[in-house]
């Protein structure tokens, strides 16, 4: 690259602000945006569709126009091929391909015809033991398990764009017969079934992403508003290719998130090399990998934001690669780092904990006393999503609004349990905790407007439920009640 069109921002800096700022104010290397129209023919690419969203919000906020035309901003990994084929500068081979690209097969369907194909690699003659047992369990739960897993597999195998035929030498003859089942099974996804993805003319959704996503860095390369990239690391090898056309165009920015910038060069280089073994579970591994593909150093690489408190160095540290963590104790015999460690972590709190309630009325209580502070905002990020729960209940009780990203289960969703009271009463035989949770539901309405059956309900609980426990069965409700609902 003759110019680098690369900036990243630490990972202590608010990312989107920054980003719409920096696209702004100019400092993304393009023109400063004076006018109100100017933003209209921009792209903004995020990765997720929340990030989406709130950069619509982040942007009235640093706007200081009273009004403007926001960019199209997409999500990387759901480009509208509508957008492709009708925009103007989608012309010919670009709009063409969008328009012949074939449907994606849909989910559920994709599981049931998968677990078929389970079904028949379990039912053939060589999965049996020469007693006549099978070697793999052949009930349909298990067939859809496998089904999933195997759903997996293609999705990874099509994402990084790995040949089918890489299986041939997966397996060596000699070793033990249970591997060579393995790889008939596997050889399910490389032989059948394309060829039921030919029969109903559709392909996989991986596929059908990556080359949208391919049409779009064509149509990209034609474009002449401004382009942003910002928040992904280049993982797959079809969003790398659009951030590598994206930070060659002239107007265009790719804005990296947390780019380790403090890391020794010799240790940086460790991360992927061919002398070594990749450390691939490095979180800078995409990355590095995305650098070298666009053949830039991080030096090249322009620091947006300023990280006030200074973590990022100790973080890499932290995270140095395996083979360079010798270095940790000349780190330490250093006065200067000993120093900054000790201001980098001055603020950090540990709480420990008898138990997971506590746990998590000790978060709780942390996210409360943040909203006794003006514009001071505070977040969880955690894995656990049993901790989430709870901590979102804890709150719940001091009506304290939260925005939970990972969102409910469908069993936990008001529809969700719903389904499960139905169907616990109706396998249960009607058991009163089961039966009385259900009639209470706001979705029950027995042709009734919403509570129309509150006396009923309240006449049958103290009748019929209260006292001694009935036992689990519709002979135990009086007939002289169903009068009642009417």
């Amino acid at each position: 690259m003759t110019e680098s069109r690369l900036f990243t921002i630490p990972a202590s800096v608010p990312f989107l602000p920054t980003v719409i700022r920096s696209m702004i104010d100019g400092r993304l290397g393009l023109p400063a945006v004076r006018d109100p129209l100017a933003l209209a023919a921009a792209t903004l690419f995020l990765p997720t569709r929340r990030a989406c969203r709130l950069a619509r919000d982040v942007f009235l906020d640093v706007l200081s126009f009273d009004a403007a035309l926001l960019p199209r901003i997409v999500a990387i990994g759901d480009i509208d091929e509508d957008e492709i084929v009708f925009a103007e500068i989608a012309t010919g081979n670009v709009a063409t391909e969008a328009l012949e690209l074939p449907p994606a097969l849909g989910g559920l369907e994709r599981r049931m015809l998968l677990a078929r194909l389970v079904l028949q690699w379990a039912a053939a003659p060589e999965m049996r033991a020469q007693e006549g047992a099978p070697l793999v369990a052949a009930s349909p739960a298990a067939a859809l398990a496998l089904a999933d897993d195997l759903a997996r597999l293609i999705d990874d195998m099509t994402t990084r764009q790995v040949s089918w035929d890489r299986l041939d030498d997966l397996v060596p003859d000699h070793v033990d017969e249970y591997w060579q089942l393995t790889l008939k099974f596997l050889k399910i996804a490389r032989e059948a079934w394309p060829a039921i993805l030919a029969e109903r003319r559709t392909i996989e959704p991986a596929a059908r992403r990556d080359r949208l996503i391919a049409a779009e860095a064509a149509r990209l390369a034609n474009s002449k508003g401004l382009v942003v990239a910002a928040g992904s690391t280049g993982s797959m090898p079809a969003t790398a290719a659009l951030l590598a056309t994206i930070a060659r165009l002239p107007h265009g920015a790719v804005v990296l998130p947390g780019l380790d910038t403090d890391l020794d060069e010799e240790s940086w280089g460790l991360i992927d090399n061919a002398k070594n073994e990749p450390a691939v579970g490095h979180p800078q591994y995409a990355m590095h990998a995305l650098l070298q593909r666009l053949g830039v150093t991080r030096d090249m690489v322009t620091v947006l934001g300023d990280a006030s408190h200074g973590r990022e160095r100790f973080v890499s540290e932290a995270m140095r690669p395996a083979a360079a963590t010798d270095r940790w104790q000349a780190r330490l015999r250093d006065r200067s780092f000993a120093a900054y460690l000790d201001s980098a972590v001055e603020t950090i709190g540990v709480i420990e904990t008898a138990n997971a309630e506590e746990e998590a009325l000790a978060i709780a209580i942390a996210l409360r006393e943040v909203m006794e502070t003006p514009d001071k905002s505070a977040a969880l990020v955690t894995p656990d999503r049993a901790l989430a729960r709870r901590v979102l209940a804890a709150l719940a009780r001091w009506n304290v609004p939260v925005d939970d990203s990972g969102g409910d289960a469908l069993a936990d969703t008001p529809a969700g349990v719903f389904a499960r009271l139905a169907a616990e009463a109706a396998l249960g035989g009607l058991p009163p905790v089961t039966l009385l949770a259900l009639i209470k539901h706001p979705l029950l309405r027995l042709g009734r407007r919403a509570g129309g059956h509150e006396r009923a309900i309240a006449a049958l609980e103290r009748a019929v439920l209260r006292g001694p426990r009935p036992r689990a069965s519709a002979q135990y409700l009086p007939s002289s009640y169903p009068c009642s609902w009417r």
